[in-house]
């Protein structure tokens, strides 16, 4: 075989190489974390001004995983009747994976989500309000 079969060879297999990653780029989804891209970093603002109020709090919302429930633990010194808001499991790697709850805590300041069906690794998001007072809790769980 002499060097210019050789270098035949060598362009063959780049050339499908290069088809090979263009047509997987292509079959690649591509899923955007919300539709509406520009409206969510508008009121970006807000949710930089949640996690400063969460931050300030003394006593802060404790969010963990018990016998396949995600446990969120509000701070005994907020009375639950006024707490309202929402809990979203997001999942980064396929939007139709994630969830979403209404914020419904017992009168020991807890809610548990069950969570035998989920697997990997989510972020709960939480967005509640209390005596009109915003805030935004927020933490990654592996289930």
């Amino acid at each position: 075989m002499n060097w210019f079969h050789k270098l035949m060879i060598v362009l063959v297999a780049f050339i499908a190489m290069m088809t090979y990653f263009a047509v997987r780029s292509i079959q690649t989804p591509l899923d955007l974390v919300t539709e509406k891209y520009y409206d969510e970093e508008v009121k970006y603002q807000t949710r930089i001004d949640n996690i400063s109020n969460d931050k300030q709090l003394t006593d802060k919302v404790k969010i963990g995983v018990e016998n396949e429930h995600i446990q969120i633990l509000f701070p005994t010194t907020i009375q639950s009747a006024n707490v309202n808001g929402s809990i979203k499991l997001y999942y980064a790697a396929d939007r139709n994976k994630d969830q979403e709850f209404k914020l419904n805590i017992t009168e020991n300041n807890m809610q548990r989500i069950d969570v035998s069906t989920l697997k990997g690794a989510y972020s709960v998001q939480i967005d509640w309000t209390y005596l009109d007072k915003s805030y935004y809790t927020e933490q990654k769980l592996f289930l």
